[in-house]
């Protein structure tokens, strides 16, 4: 998801030249529901697909994920409360939603803190302008659950099963560019086809479909 988020940026949008084009952050919820359990039980498959992370994008995780989070092993994956997180953000200041979702991966992979701790996500809250007992509040509430659960439905209903996943809507017609990870300059250049042609420019198309992101 970090490839969503950094382009989106309102440095990164201007940059690309996308600065008057609406980006809309939608939560899926990666690991739900069966999936929900203590982290130990993964170990191996994070390793390997972290390693994996770090081939195709260069994003590392750090020590403090490996040697705390991942080899304690108690911690309990379930996306539910950091999307439950992004969701009270996009409600309450939504011109912070993308640089605060940002941040949660970030300190989870970069710096190993448990993303369901409520200091954890008042103390970014906080740093992206909210205040962190207000926002906490708020997070802990059945209605921001009741919220989060629609915005899953309605991740499913747009045929989001992946993530990430870049949909590019122009008109009434959506269309899915990217399922899995692709360069943000790759997937700028695929949009900026879509822009001047109405339609992939070749070489995009071609690398889109090699990759098994169309």
């Amino acid at each position: 998801m970090w490839l969503v988020f950094r382009i989106s940026s309102d440095d990164a949008r201007s940059a690309y030249g996308f600065s008057r084009s609406p980006i809309e952050l939608q939560m899926g919820g990666l690991v739900l529901g069966e999936r929900v359990r203590p982290i130990i039980y993964d170990r191996e498959y994070l390793v390997r697909g972290l390693a994996e992370v770090e081939r195709v994008a260069g994003v590392r995780a750090g020590a403090p994920f490996f040697e705390g989070l991942l080899a304690e092993g108690s911690y309990v994956s379930d996306s539910e409360p950091p999307c439950r997180a992004v969701v009270v953000m996009q409600e309450l200041a939504p011109e912070r939603a993308f640089a605060f979702a940002h941040a949660l991966p970030a300190a989870y992979y970069e710096e190993g803190r448990p993303l369901d701790d409520p200091a954890l996500i008042g103390e970014i809250a906080a740093t992206h302008g909210v205040d962190a007992e207000r926002f906490v509040a708020h997070w802990q509430s059945d209605e921001a659950r009741a919220a989060t659960q629609r915005a899953f439905m309605a991740a499913r209903a747009a045929g989001i099963v992946s993530y990430p996943t870049l949909r590019y809507r122009r008109a009434e017609r959506t269309i899915t560019l990217v399922k899995g990870f692709m360069a943000p300059e790759e997937a700028v250049q695929v949009v900026r086809g879509l822009r001047a042609n109405g339609r992939l420019c070749r070489q995009a198309f071609k690398k889109a479909v090699a990759a098994g992101q169309w």
